[in-house]
């Protein structure tokens, strides 16, 4: 998407606002807060545009913006296509699978726990056509998953098998997947994101790791230590299958 080099710093200190306060962010804010050297009458006809573009969106009656779906993958794609995993936590997910690659129930616990303590979210695994996971308490840190309704879905998908299950087989690819938002087609899920990937793991033939946060979940933490996990089990048991 062709956008000026205003837009970008506009809809980058969005992101960042949005990503910090999980509220509306106004032209007053970005003005108060970013050196972007323009008026706050500049930013808000920046920000229509922005509108115009499918990046940004009203969600309330006030004059604040939130990023889109859309936004937040664009940022995703080129803000973070380049981040490095913290080598202190790098090491920390290779030495646990590493070491406890022999038992398969201990690596399971391991790792589920592990990947949440990282990411602040909550970690899901299919194994065996089933779902186990970890974490749900890392939900409640989060305003949107206050909502009784919203977390009340949480825990029904991941009591049926079936909706992650066909989640990942559709969406899975090479790397790390990642759906936002309304990508998920479930309304009380709008506020949240969910990023997996396929793993090795003994003789399973579809197996995954994936965590579930919401769309402001610290992707440059979450998108690598998915990547991590799965390149420490690539090297520890990829002679096992």
């Amino acid at each position: 998407m062709d956008l000026t080099e205003r837009q970008r710093e506009i809809l980058t200190a969005v992101i960042k606002e949005f990503m910090r306060e999980a509220d509306e962010v106004g032209s007053l804010a970005l003005v108060e807060k970013y050196d972007l050297g323009v008026s706050s009458a500049t930013i808000r006809n920046e920000m229509v545009k922005l509108m115009d573009l499918g990046l940004l969106e009203k969600s309330h009656i006030s004059s604040g913006r939130v990023p889109t779906d859309q936004a937040l993958r664009l940022y995703v794609s080129n803000v973070l296509a380049n981040n490095q995993l913290n080598p202190l936590v790098s090491v920390e997910i290779r030495q646990g699978i590493y070491r406890d690659r022999f038992d398969r129930n201990v690596l399971v616990k391991e790792i589920l726990e592990l990947l949440s303590k990282e990411t602040e979210c909550l970690v899901f695994m299919i194994l065996d056509g089933e779902v186990r996971y970890w974490g749900v308490s890392q939900l409640f840190k989060n305003n949107e998953f206050r909502n009784i309704e919203r977390l009340k879905t949480v825990f029904s998908i991941l009591e049926d098998n079936t909706f992650l299950r066909n989640l990942t087989s559709k969406y899975s690819g090479s790397g790390v997947s990642l759906i936002i938002g309304g990508e998920l087609g479930i309304k009380d899920l709008s506020e949240a994101a969910v990023a997996f990937s396929r793993i090795p793991f003994w003789d399973e033939d579809e197996a995954y790791i994936g965590v579930i946060g919401t769309k402001r979940m610290d992707y440059s933490v979450v998108i690598p230590a998915l990547e991590e996990v799965k390149k420490a089990l690539e090297s520890s048991i990829s002679g096992w299958r």
